[in-house]
């Protein structure tokens, strides 16, 4: 039988522990073991028991993973041979608002895990941090899940995708950088436009946000999300940002299109979700040829919401987000602002369409703002998570809606308020649509009310297998975005190698 060797798999990380065990948590839901035999290492570079516990104690980086020969089916468990932990900028803080580093435009929830500081309050220009998150291909702009003050930093390092290339610079994001007669490495089609790179620099304390950064001393072409491994169908896990819509069953995200259709399963959102900027997990099967994913299950990372409502001028604040239904959604540098709405405000009021998410604490962040037309408290949507409950009285994500005079849908049909209600439970996803908005209650009351999701925490092994053939012996990806931490961390052996073969 032909060895697989190796796939590699963009995602980021969080921990929690087994006892007299380390188990690592990815996206929340997959559980992979660190054993004595474990090659670990960060950036690249093996390192000690010691800095493993550290990681692993705050949780929130980006890794590359091997899977070995006892990973399952669903690839949710497992015994990781080979672990690289991965910054994707270490550099200096060049604005606050947006929060940019090395001229690349960033953003926090409160799912952001933060190291050595307190508060992004506390934060200065020119300060040094690491991060770790997703990277939009669009303007290379990221979602951080770890952010780390380091003020000692000996190397600058920036990963994300070249362009605008000539024989002197080229772009990463909004920084252009000087080649310095440095010849990129590891690129099978050449240093040429938007290859994914990862460059580093020496420090340079005269450094000046718009300038050129003029330290370069290498460059390193990557593959952002899998390492071609001819001539073999291998199961994956990738998470990343959707990069292009190209039909009605398939997408890209970055350089990898991912086909979808009746047979697949979707978390935390269904297929109208899929949307340029969106973050995704895919569980499905590569073809290490073509670059195709089949997917099994494309689970959305954060729980969605959806909102079209009236909105009034003085609900839109310039530059920072939008108050509907009550409630306040901020922008992102990833926001898809069509019609302008938050950059440039309204002149008179509009039905407005808001889709995002909502990280762990309830704050709404918009991935796309759309203007909808005439104005009607009379059509309004909403879609999101219960967050109360008592009947006939329920919230999603904050926003009131009272039930007494709504229809209510199933997966099997329509059934009656008792039988709804028996079924909700706190944290299932629910949507309204057709409903009638009093914006002095701030209550919707009416419409259609439709049970989504029931399942409150995401299980591999509860998604469709139709399409899951026997795990190969070793799979190699990146996985999970960090929401926790270790709260136990037993000793490992020291037994690290030199690097990935």
């Amino acid at each position: 039988m032909k060895k697989i060797k190796t796939i590699l798999v963009l995602l980021i990380i969080i921990f929690s522990t087994l006892i007299n065990a380390q188990l690592i948590k990815v996206n929340g839901i997959r559980d992979f073991i660190i054993d004595s035999k474990t090659l670990v290492s960060l950036d690249g570079v093996i390192i000690d028991n010691n800095t493993l516990f550290e990681i692993i104690g705050h949780g929130g980086y980006k890794i590359r993973f091997r899977v070995g020969g006892d990973v399952n089916t669903t690839i949710s468990t497992g015994t990781l041979s080979e672990l690289d932990f991965i910054s994707d900028i270490k550099g200096p803080i060049t604005n606050l608002n947006p929060l940019t580093i090395l001229e690349q435009p960033t953003f926090i929830t409160s799912d952001t895990n933060l190291i050595n500081l307190i508060s992004v309050a506390d934060l200065n220009v020119s300060d040094l941090l690491k991060v770790s998150g997703s990277i939009n291909e669009v303007d290379n702009s990221m979602q951080l899940s770890r952010l780390e003050l380091d003020n000692g930093l000996s190397e600058w390092k920036l990963r994300g995708f070249a362009r605008n290339i000539t024989a002197l610079n080229f772009t990463i994001g909004n920084l252009t950088i000087n080649i310095n007669a440095v010849s990129a490495i590891d690129c099978s089609n050449g240093f040429i436009e938007n290859v994914f790179v990862e460059v580093k620099a020496m420090p340079d304390a005269s450094y000046v946000a718009g300038n050129p950064l003029s330290t370069l001393t290498s460059i390193q072409c990557q593959t952002p999300d899998v390492y071609e491994d001819p001539n073999n169908s291998i199961p994956v896990v990738v998470e990343a940002m959707v990069s292009e819509i190209i039909d009605l069953s398939s997408f890209r995200i970055n350089d990898l299109v991912v086909f979808f259709d009746g047979s697949t399963s979707f978390d935390n959102g269904e297929s109208e979700h899929i949307d340029v900027g969106t973050k995704i997990e895919v569980q499905g099967f590569l073809d290490t040829n073509t670059r195709f994913i089949n997917a099994t299950t494309i689970r959305f990372i954060h729980h969605r919401v959806k909102f079209v409502a009236p909105v009034k001028p003085a609900d839109i604040t310039i530059g920072e987000g939008v108050l509907i239904f009550g409630k306040q959604v901020s922008i992102t540098p990833q926001t898809r602002d069509d019609d302008a709405i938050v950059s440039s405000g309204l002149i008179a009021e509009r039905q407005v369409e808001v889709r995002g998410f909502v990280d762990s604490m309830g704050n709404v962040y918009a991935l796309r703002v759309k203007d909808k037309g005439t104005p009607d408290n009379t059509d309004t949507k909403l879609r999101g998570d219960i967050t109360a409950l008592n009947q006939p009285i329920f919230e999603l994500d904050g926003v009131a809606i009272d039930a007494s005079a709504s229809l209510f849908e199933i997966e099997t049909g329509f059934v009656d308020i008792n039988a709804f209600f028996a079924m909700l439970q706190v944290g299932m996803q629910v949507k309204i649509e057709h409903a009638t908005y009093d914006v002095n209650t701030q209550i919707l009351t009416g419409g259609v009310i439709e049970l989504i999701e029931q399942e409150l925490e995401d299980d591999p092994e509860n998604t469709n297998k139709s399409n899951v053939i026997s795990a190969p012996k070793e799979i190699i990806g990146i996985g999970g975005i960090g929401l926790a931490t270790v709260t136990k961390v037993s000793v490992i052996e020291t037994i690290f190698k030199a690097s990935f073969e």
